[in-house]
């Protein structure tokens, strides 16, 4: 709890301050230019989901995977075994040794997302300019990139996706998957993750991506 307070402390403190990015396009070139160099990432992950209907956030952790160019893992430790894997078009969802596969179109919010995360992965944020509505902001440490889906369908599920990247090596902080609101409330439902012991360009078996 404490670790958690600590992470979403340091992720606020990074957001305060920021001013936007003059020069987009050298950004972009930046980030591209960075992350061409990054084949593989693996790091510990800290999730809270907060929605308005419940009193407490929901908090998880474990271990995130990522490898280039479509293949994400998150690897569930806390408060359960869980996994949840994204490898191309497909998506596998496992609790309790229970295995749900399915294509990634079946999850809108998944979808969204792994749009996302592909496209910082891979440094290909101009992909992303055709169907999302981009701002970057940036402070001494970090720069913002708020990302709003165009998409009529995709706006009824997310509003906007927030991800905090660090300016020394571009790579992600945090990432916050804010969803439209469908009632009356002062703050909307959203999932937040926190990256931490971040390494990169590292050997991850294949078997961390299996869908089946």
């Amino acid at each position: 709890m404490a670790l958690m307070m600590l992470a979403t402390s340091v992720v606020g403190m990074a957001q305060k301050d920021m001013t936007a990015v003059k020069d987009e396009e050298a950004f972009i070139s930046s980030v591209k230019e960075k992350m061409m160099q990054v084949s593989s990432i693996q790091s510990d992950f800290k999730q809270v989901k907060h929605m308005a209907m419940m009193k407490k956030d929901i908090e998880s952790s474990g271990n995130f995977y990522y490898s280039k160019t479509d293949k994400v893992c998150l690897d569930y430790a806390k408060p359960k075994k869980s996994k949840i894997v994204i490898n191309g078009d497909k998506l596998l969802m496992e609790m309790g040794g229970i295995k749900d596969v399915r294509n990634i179109s079946s999850n809108a919010l998944m979808q969204e997302m792994t749009k996302v995360i592909s496209s910082c992965m891979t440094g290909n944020l101009q992909e992303l300019k055709a169907n999302y509505q981009l701002e970057y902001w940036q402070n001494e440490t970090n720069y913002l990139v708020k990302v709003s889906p165009k998409n009529a369908s995709a706006k009824k599920m997310v509003d906007r996706i927030e991800l905090v990247l660090l300016k020394s090596d571009f790579s992600v902080e945090s990432m916050k998957m804010i969803e439209t609101s469908r009632r009356q409330s002062a703050t909307p439902d959203y999932t937040e993750y926190f990256f931490s012991n971040k390494k990169l360009n590292v050997s991850i078996p294949s078997s961390v991506f299996d869908v089946k």
